[in-house]
């Protein structure tokens, strides 16, 4: 899965999950791979709604599990 925002995407969540760019891939579970809380994924939310202008809903969030799927609502419901 490949999207055009994946550069600012992969970006923003390895800011906000205190990690590197090189450490997320698609497959990469915000749970049991980076131990991510509800919180931190809010922060996320925020972020890619004031950086890219794409906002995510809370009901929408709470099924975006992986990496891969944060890039593909970004790229369904960006510009």
């Amino acid at each position: 899965m490949s999207t055009t925002n994946d550069p600012g995407v992969v970006e923003i969540l390895a800011d906000r999950l205190q990690t590197t760019t090189e450490y997320l891939d698609d497959e990469t579970h915000f749970e049991d791979d980076l131990d991510a809380e509800s919180l931190d994924l809010v922060e996320v939310a925020e972020a890619i709604e004031h950086r890219l202008g794409v906002h995510i809903p809370d009901d929408d969030l709470a099924g975006l599990d992986t990496v891969g799927d944060v890039k593909q609502y970004v790229a369904e419901h960006g510009d």
